[in-house]
């Protein structure tokens, strides 16, 4: 999942545009982003995995549930590994993802007015699970 890693950390400083972005790479995200170039969430996602060869879906609740034969658990995370956060117990709820890069960081696309950018890995009650996809 090198791949995958590289191609999410290649794109740090690149405005959060909620839903920018894809398997292509950065593109003008929906309203409010409407004039923001760059990634959300899930895009950041779809275009680190594509470059790794593997289509994951094109939002994060199709990221969970695309993988959820997959799921990992938070003991056994893994770099490369894609973490949700949801509101609730049903894939539904998700509303966030980040990918894991080792020693409890995860790259992310955090929210309108951020960027891309590395973060410390968080648990709360809002942790919805972790999968590992695979080509």
């Amino acid at each position: 999942m090198q791949t995958a890693i590289d191609a999410a950390l290649s794109q740090r400083g690149l405005p959060y545009s909620w839903g920018g972005g894809g398997a292509n790479g950065p593109g003008y995200g929906i309203p409010p982003d409407t004039r923001v170039f760059g990634f959300d969430c899930s895009g950041l996602m779809e275009y680190a995995y594509a470059r790794a060869g593997i289509r994951i879906g094109g939002t994060s609740r199709d990221q969970w549930y695309l993988n959820r034969g997959k799921t990992v658990a938070r003991a056994d995370l893994r770099p490369g590994d894609l973490v949700f956060w949801g509101s609730g117990s049903s894939y539904l709820s998700i509303y966030h993802v980040a990918l894991y890069l080792g020693d409890g960081k995860v790259v992310q696309a955090p929210q309108s007015g951020d960027v891309v950018r590395v973060s410390t890995m968080w648990f709360g009650s809002d942790y919805f699970g972790a999968v590992r996809p695979t080509a």
